[in-house]
C-alpha cells in the first residue's frame, strides 16, 4: 500500500494515461492506472479532498471516478473522509442562498455549483447532520411555516428531496439519535401532545408522530442541543425553561431556568460543555444542565465584532469557528471574516481562548455589483 504523501506525489507527476513511443501501435498504460485496479482506488481514497478536485479538473476519467458513489464509500470505510466547513450564505439581493466550502488550504469560501431540487426556504429552518450530509427541515416560505425537507449530499453536492413532514414547522428543534432524525415544536398554536414531536425514519424514509408526556408543551423552542452520553435533547424554551426530551421513553424532564436570561445562539457540545456565541463578540461556556454562563476569557479583540456564526470545527477537534460580516459603505468591499480558537480550561470556573488563526474568507465588490449585503445562515462541519 502506497502511503498518503506518494500517492499524491504520484498522481500530481503522472497523467493517467501515458503513451511510450511508438512500438507495435500500442498504448502502454503507466503511473497509478497500471497497478491492479483495487489498488489504485485504495491509493485515490487516502488523496485528501483538495488534491481529488484539482484531479478531476485535470483528467475526465478522474472526475467521473471521484464523484461515484462506490468511491464515497470506500473513503468512508477506509475512514478517509475529511472534515470540511460548509457555510451558506444570502448574497443580496439575489434571490436564494448558496452553499460555500471553507478551501483548508487556502482559507477562502468556495461557491458549490449544487443540483438542486428546489431552494430550501432561507429562514427559521433546522438542520441535522448525518454521514456525510446535512437534512434542512422545515423553516419559512412567503411567511408561513413549511412540511418541505431536503437533503445536501456532500459527496457530490447535489440537493435531494425528502419526504414532507406531518406537520408544517419553523424554527423548530431537530437531532440525530441513532440513525433517526427528532424533530420538536416549531408548530405554533397548533401543537398538542399528539403532534408536537415526529421521528423520521432514515431507512424507510417515513415520518410519525410522538405522543409526548409532559406537564408543559414548549411552544417555542430558543435553542437546543444533543447530549450525545444520554442521547436525549437538552433544551432551553422562550421562557428561559431548560428542559430534556428522552426519544427512548417520549418524555420532556423540566430544568432550571437560564442563569442570565439574553441573547444567545448556536449553542454546541465540547468536551462535554456547553458554548455559545453571546453580544459584542463574546463567547459564552457553562456546564450542562446547570445554565450558569461564564465568558471565554482571552478573546478581548474579538469585542470589536458583531459574531455571526459559530460551530465546532469538526467532531474530533475541540477548536470554535465563528465568522462575522465586516461590511462598510463607499468604496470598501464587504467581507466575511472568520477566526478559530483553542480553549484552554486552566480552572474549574475559567476557561480561556486563543485565536489560532483570523482573516477575511469572502469578499464582494460593491463597485461592480449591486450588492446589499451578506447574511450568514448557518455552518457546519462535514465529513466528505
Amino acid at each position: 500500500m502506497k502511503s498518503r504523501s506518494a500517492a499524491v506525489c504520484q498522481l500530481r507527476a503522472t497523467p493517467s494515461h501515458c503513451k511510450t513511443k511508438k512500438k507495435n501501435k500500442k498504448t502502454k498504460m503507466c503511473g497509478l492506472w497500471s497497478l491492479p485496479e483495487e489498488v489504485a482506488m485504495n491509493c485515490l481514497a487516502q488523496v485528501s479532498r483538495v488534491d481529488l478536485a484539482a484531479l478531476a479538473m485535470a483528467s475526465k476519467a478522474h472526475r467521473s471516478l471521484i464523484v461515484s458513489p462506490d468511491f464515497q464509500l470506500l473513503r468512508f470505510q477506509m475512514g478517509c473522509l475529511e472534515p470540511n466547513l460548509y457555510v451558506w450564505l444570502h448574497v443580496l439581493p439575489e434571490p436564494t442562498p448558496r452553499w460555500f466550502i471553507l478551501n483548508p488550504v487556502h482559507r477562502r469560501l468556495r461557491p458549490i455549483h449544487l443540483k438542486s431540487c428546489k431552494a430550501p426556504p432561507e429562514s427559521s429552518s433546522s438542520f441535522v447532520l448525518m454521514s456525510f450530509g446535512v437534512f434542512n427541515i422545515g423553516g419559512l416560505v412567503n411567511g408561513k411555516p413549511t412540511s418541505d425537507v431536503s437533503f445536501l449530499d456532500c459527496s457530490n453536492h447535489t440537493w435531494h428531496s425528502v419526504t414532507l413532514m406531518k406537520m408544517a414547522r419553523a424554527s423548530a428543534s431537530a437531532h440525530s439519535i441513532n440513525r433517526k432524525i427528532y424533530v420538536l415544536g416549531g408548530c405554533g398554536d397548533d401543537a398538542d401532545s399528539s403532534n408536537w414531536a415526529e421521528v423520521f425514519d432514515v431507512e424507510t424514509e417515513t415520518w410519525e408522530f410522538l405522543s409526548v408526556t409532559s406537564p408543559k408543551m414548549p411552544l417555542s423552542i430558543r435553542q437546543s442541543v444533543l447530549m450525545i452520553q444520554k442521547n436525549e435533547v437538552y433544551a432551553v424554551d422562550e421562557d428561559g425553561q431548560s428542559f430534556s426530551f428522552s426519544p427512548s421513553n417520549e418524555t420532556i424532564s423540566n430544568g432550571i431556568a437560564d442563569s442570565k436570561p439574553g441573547y444567545r445562539s448556536d449553542w454546541c457540545l465540547i468536551g462535554g460543555l456547553l458554548f455559545c456565541r453571546g453580544t459584542r463578540g463574546k463567547i459564552l461556556w457553562c456546564s450542562p444542565y446547570e445554565l450558569d454562563w461564564k465568558e471565554v476569557k482571552g478573546l478581548d479583540e474579538l469585542s470589536e465584532y458583531d459574531i455571526s456564526k459559530l460551530c465546532r470545527k469538526s467532531d474530533k477537534n475541540k477548536n470554535i469557528v465563528v465568522f462575522w460580516n465586516s461590511s462598510s459603505l463607499g468604496s470598501e468591499p464587504l467581507e466575511i471574516w472568520s477566526a478559530e480558537i483553542s480553549l484552554e480550561l486552566r480552572h474549574p470556573h475559567e476557561l480561556w481562548g486563543k485565536i489560532e488563526w483570523s482573516g477575511s474568507v469572502f469578499t464582494l465588490d460593491p463597485l461592480s455589483h449591486s450588492y446589499g449585503g451578506i447574511k450568514l445562515l448557518y455552518a457546519v462541519s462535514i465529513r466528505a
